[in-house]
């Protein structure tokens, strides 16, 4: 078929994606009574079928009727059997004032525009005003009026290659049309190539007004194939490059390649964000199509670096709510904002279904967010930290997203508490500052979540507006412990590189451990984790005391020892070693702050002490009396099981995010 020669009747074959045929064949005004509007349409594929269509007056619907009356001009022997036909009458008083340009009719429930029949093409008058604002090998998208029927809503049809791939009625809203001055601005159109036009070979794209057969300005397109990236091509760069002489030279070779880099990132961006799914998705969303309730919300996530439960317990918190926005249905991916992966690291979130951006496609959070422009239906900070730098970016670039504020601890109430313990009244500066910082977060999030009831009434409490959510994580219960009387040694379980655990593991080894030693010798105290300094490694020389260091399998360390402790003095959150350690069948000396934000039940209540003296009396206790021992392991267990359970997390965290769940994970 040559393009360039096609009219109005030629665009009326079928569209390879629908298999439709059909026409409007009357569209005339009855006075006093209204317009009549009758046609036909049926399906090639399955000629039994019935079509409904809507009829639409200046892009709204004014009636709905079933194509299922009888012409016998439409029956085809063996193919047809003639019920394809409608007609509808529209009363005036629901149509005012209009012309016949004002009508299209469309077949549901793909609302494909039905062509009108030629005489009623001539009827109508149109001066053609248009432009394609956007096309490329996955969209396409301008607007057109009749500048003669300012009123009335034309239709455009794209084909691909001479073949008709699209046909849409222009009518969606564009504000700056209207601003102009050009009617109510509805004549926009924006049409998604699904699949997208593959990149290898040569391709062409008109884009017709239905109604005239005209090309819009710019059309057709013509698409050539890409080269690909080889060593040919990588070499010669090399070589032009290496060959610039002048300051000049290489400063506009710098412009150029920092171009080109933008977009090669624009395009990567593209297709990570599959921003052809992502726009018609969200648009059967806003048409209601129950189709748009399967789509996954996309989530991003975002921390210093990736998540590494055996570094850190905000790793593991992280984890597990990325574990449950997944299960949610929600897609999920990782983009750490100061520490780039390693090629391991993101081959370890991939396994568990995560997408991870990382360089050199996506440097920079910046340059993520940019590049996946309002790709994203919820973006999770996780530590205030990255909320305060990031937030403000995210609302550039991603305005429709929810901005969601994850609290590992609150850093100024560490810091406060520590500038008390330690008697450092610059400690107290630096915490007021960050409190400004968290605050100001708090108050920009669209929700906060955080691990603690206690970290939530004083976020709530500074800033009253706030959305603040008490979420915890997922800990799945550990192999039962070894036998009592096969079990021995008290275990400090900490990262060192942590200001709290540092106080706290000087405290035990310089004045509680020795009240524990001088009773019971027999008594080892192991001190276990990572990154420890000097000072914590030369304790190896403390009678009784054993450093082990970083430990690579520690639930089977936990399995053999008889308890552990937590003699914290500051801090904030939630204490991950703590819930560790009832996760595994082991009970826990603490202090009342290492089990802040926690509610007890009464029996592991008897292991939390405040004096050094109380610590350790509680330890020589618990150490000696098995029954009691087992009784707190038993609860412990109890208390992982029900309070940070996969369903707790999974739904405290579906109202944090505040995002539907998918339909088909709706019964999990």
């Amino acid at each position: 078929m040559n393009v360039s020669a096609l009219s109005a009747a030629s665009l009326h074959q079928k569209s390879p994606d629908s298999g439709i045929l059909g026409f409007v064949d009357i569209l005339d005004h009855v006075p006093g009574e209204g317009w009549k509007i009758a046609g036909w349409v049926r399906s090639l594929a399955a000629p039994a079928s019935r079509f409904s269509v809507a009829v639409l007056c200046h892009g709204d619907e004014v009636a709905r009727v079933t194509a299922d009356g009888f012409r016998q001009d439409l029956v085809l022997p063996g193919q047809a059997d003639g019920h394809h036909a409608f007609s509808v009458l529209i009363p005036d008083h629901l149509v005012k004032n209009a012309t016949i340009s004002a009508f299209n009719v469309v077949a549901l429930p793909d609302r494909l525009p039905l062509p009108l029949a030629d005489h009623l093409v001539s009827a109508v008058a149109i001066n053609l005003r248009a432009s394609v604002d956007i096309v490329g090998r996955d969209r396409v998208a301008g607007w057109l009026l009749n500048e003669k029927a300012r009123d009335a809503r034309l239709s455009v049809a794209v084909l691909v290659d001479n073949m008709l791939r699209y046909r849409t009625i222009a009518n969606k809203s564009r504000p700056d049309l209207r601003d102009i001055g050009l009617g109510d601005g509805r004549y926009g159109f924006d049409i998604m190539l699904d699949p997208p036009l593959s990149a290898d070979t040569d391709h062409t794209v008109s884009v017709i007004c239905s109604e005239t057969g005209e090309h819009l300005p710019g059309s057709p397109i013509h698409f050539p194939a890409n080269r690909r990236f080889n060593e040919t091509f990588r070499q010669h760069v090399k070589q032009t490059l290496s060959g610039i002489a002048s300051g000049r030279q290489r400063e506009a070779a710098l412009e150029f390649l920092a171009s080109q880099a933008d977009m090669l990132r624009g395009q990567q961006g593209r297709d990570d964000s599959r921003e052809t799914a992502t726009l018609l998705h969200r648009s059967a969303r806003r048409l209601g199509d129950a189709a748009g309730d399967v789509t996954p919300f996309r989530i991003l996530f975002i921390d210093d670096r990736v998540p590494d439960p055996s570094r850190d317990a905000g790793s593991g918190a992280l984890l597990s709510h990325m574990r449950a926005a997944r299960d949610l249905g929600h897609e999920i991916s990782f983009m750490a904002s100061a520490v780039a992966p390693s090629p391991s690291a993101v081959r370890e979130l991939e396994k568990l279904g995560f997408d991870c951006w990382h360089p050199p496609a996506y440097p920079t959070i910046e340059t993520l967010l940019k590049s996946q422009h309002n790709s994203f239906d919820a973006i999770y900070f996780h530590r205030l930290s990255n909320a305060s730098r990031y937030l403000e970016l995210a609302r550039l670039y991603m305005p429709g997203a929810r901005l969601i504020a994850s609290v590992a601890d609150l850093a100024w109430l560490r810091l406060e508490r520590q500038a008390v313990a330690e008697n450092r009244p610059e400690l107290r500066t630096l915490a007021g500052q960050e409190k400004v910082r968290d605050h100001m977060a708090t108050w920009g999030s669209h929700a906060v979540i955080t691990h603690s009831p206690v970290e939530a009434d004083l976020l709530g409490a500074a800033v009253p507006s706030a959305s603040i959510h008490v979420v915890p994580w997922h800990l799945p219960l550990k192999q039962e412990p070894l036998p009592f009387d096969r079990r021995q040694g008290v275990a400090f379980v900490a990262h060192y590189g942590h200001a709290p655990n540092l106080d706290a593991v000087k405290w035990l080894v310089e004045e509680i451990f020795p009240i524990i030693h001088s009773r019971h010798p027999e008594i080892e105290l192991l001190l276990v984790g990572s990154a420890m300094p000097d000072a914590i490694v030369r304790m190896d020389e403390t009678p009784g005391v054993r450093v082990l260091g970083h430990v690579a399998d520690l639930d089977a360390l936990l399995r053999s020892v008889r308890l552990t402790i937590a003699p914290l003095r500051f801090g904030a959150g939630i204490k991950s070693k703590v819930l560790e350690s009832w996760a595994a069948g082991i009970p826990c000396v603490a202090t009342p702050l290492a089990v802040e934000g926690m509610s007890l039940p009464t029996e592991l209540r008897t292991s939390v002490a405040s004096s050094a003296n109380d610590l350790a009396e509680c330890a020589i206790r618990l150490y000696q009396h098995q029954e009691e021992a087992e009784a707190l392991s038993v609860a412990g267990r109890e208390y992982i099981r029900v309070r940070h359970s996969e369903e707790r997390v999974r739904n405290a965290l579906e109202r944090g995010l505040g995002l539907p769940r998918r339909p088909s994970c709706a019964q999990k």
